[in-house]
């Protein structure tokens, strides 16, 4: 681990399905020794939980819940590929009830706190890995309702464009901000 980042930081990468968060999040994860908090939904449908656009509250739940077990007890610094956020997103497509969105929003509100939420757009084709929903329909429904979700709350996050390599460098470059002790606001 590069020296300066102990015991302090927690990044979320955001954005729709197949915008290259894993690899983001991996690459720089190498770079600097930062621990990597993987995709839940990808576990989720390895346990036999049904994700994307028909996914039922059980799966939600299960989602959220391994992802907030993953941040409480992953040490820091960690990446994490998505946000506690997502779950309010795609919970909208999970023919969840009021309640239990009241109850998601709740938990979301009480427990994510980042110190750099990472935006990736839409910039590549979607990947047929037999986990990602193909719809591209859904994936900019997805890709919209993030970003309005996240200026709604004012919540400051920097979108990261290009290539992998671009994405890695300024990622890279904003982390280093951030550990300076520079407050990061909307950069998109």
């Amino acid at each position: 681990m590069q020296e300066g980042f102990e015991n302090y930081m927690r990044i979320a990468i955001m954005g729709s399905h197949s915008t290259g968060k894993s690899t983001l999040g991996k690459k720089i994860c190498q770079s600097l020794g930062f621990n990597f908090i993987p995709d839940t939904a990808s576990m989720a449908c390895k346990n036999n939980f049904i994700i994307n656009e028909i996914t039922p509250p059980e799966t939600q739940f299960w989602i959220m819940s391994k992802q907030l077990e993953f941040e409480r007890n992953i040490p820091e610094p960690w990446i994490e590929e998505k946000s506690l956020y997502d779950n309010l997103i795609y919970g909208r497509y999970a023919k969840l009830s009021k309640n239990a969105i009241k109850v998601i929003e709740d938990i979301v509100e009480r427990n994510a706190k980042y110190d750099l939420i990472f935006y990736l757009p839409i910039e590549f084709a979607i990947e047929d890995d037999g986990v990602r929903s193909m719809d591209l329909n859904f994936q900019k429904k997805i890709d919209q309702d993030l970003r309005l979700y996240l200026k709604s709350k004012n919540l400051p996050f920097v979108v990261l464009r290009g290539s992998v390599k671009e994405r890695v460098r300024n990622g890279l470059k904003y982390i280093k901000m951030i550990e300076e002790g520079c407050k990061i606001i909307n950069l998109n």
